[in-house]
């Protein structure tokens, strides 16, 4: 079943592990905890977003940079989890019971404990300062569709076979490449939840999102669609779900002004990686970044850029249900209607 997030009005739908959809869901309750707490200033507006302000891109990079240390050391296949002889639910999102240890760290019902996640986010971020601060991996070869109908019915699609030309074999009599998701498996440590096993499943980054509001429809009782979205692109597609999450519904841009926007990469999707900066970014907010001790590549341009990965959106408006697509310049793709 797929896991969510909640921030503000609206649900950030993700697939479960073995991907790391998690990931973004946790920075994503991180940053709602920390507007909560009165800890950072609310995001409410298109001048409170990451690009423009350094509070709001501080917090960010930070949420993620807890988000992806959470996501590396637990999540794996769930089959060959510690406690896999106990079924995880996967639909148990935002607990407030806040068990911490006592639950299965590799289940979803403890990764996206909200109690959880402020305390730790609360306990760690500092407003000023750089602190969340593990093992440096590769980018992959992605494609993705995102497809809605006039009555609101969704498809977020991704595809890859990961880092070009996956493991570089050719079937016989085939004419294409197997995939090298094997890539994602920990190989240092023999005890990580996630270690090389036969038959099971690796740490993966495919990860197709789908947003929808808070408030179920009293008809039906199901959530209302309110966008599709990916952001291919290896280790940033958590970090983008939720720079374009935050960016369309706290700044209420549309979904190519979102796709738009400047972004940042933690590039090797790890705790302490990196920070990349797309070239757009207020200088103020970057001077101010260096200053808090962020580990940063600021001004990322031309071909570089494809770090920030590939965007597709289609967001719909539930009153009238007009579509609304955005299709990112960093590639090849396109918005059509049908």
């Amino acid at each position: 079943q797929p896991i969510y997030a909640t921030y503000k009005k609206y649900k950030l739908w993700q697939v479960p592990p073995n991907g790391q959809g998690v990931a973004g869901l946790i920075a994503l309750s991180g940053l709602e905890e920390l507007e909560r707490r009165n800890i950072i200033p609310r995001i409410e507006k298109e001048g409170d977003l990451a690009p423009r302000s350094t509070s709001t891109m501080h917090a960010m990079i930070e949420m993620m940079r807890l988000g992806f240390g959470d996501a590396r050391s637990y999540v794996c296949d769930p089959d060959y989890a510690p406690n896999s002889s106990s079924s995880i639910d996967y639909s148990s999102n935002n607990t407030e019971s806040g068990n911490g240890d006592k639950e299965d760290k590799t289940s979803t019902k403890w990764l996206l404990d909200q109690k959880r996640i402020g305390d730790r986010a609360a306990e760690i971020f500092q407003p000023n300062k750089a602190v969340a601060q593990g093992i440096p991996d590769s980018t992959s070869c992605t494609v993705s569709f995102q497809v809605v109908d006039k009555e609101g019915n969704a498809v977020s699609f991704v595809n890859s076979n990961f880092a070009g030309f996956g493991t570089g074999i050719v079937p016989d009599g085939c004419g294409f490449t197997l995939q090298n998701r094997g890539f994602g498996f920990n190989v240092d440590d023999p005890n990580h939840p996630n270690s090389l096993q036969p038959n099971k499943r690796p740490y993966h980054t495919i990860i197709p999102g789908i947003i929808t509001h808070h408030d179920e429809d009293e008809e039906n009782g199901k959530d209302l669609l309110y966008a599709t979205i990916s952001n291919m692109g290896g280790y940033m597609q958590p970090q983008g779900h939720m720079q374009l999450t935050v960016d369309m519904v706290a700044g209420g841009l549309d979904p190519q002004a979102a796709i738009d926007q400047p972004r940042f990469c933690i590039v090797d999707g790890t705790q302490a990686g990196t920070v990349l900066l797309e070239d757009g970014v207020d200088p103020n907010v970057v001077e101010d970044l260096q200053r808090m001790g962020h580990n940063m590549t600021p001004r990322v341009s031309g071909y570089d850029r494809s770090a920030f990965g590939r965007a597709q959106i289609i967001r719909r408006n539930r009153d009238t249900g007009v579509l609304w697509a955005g299709s990112d310049g960093r590639a090849d793709g396109c918005a059509m209607g049908y």
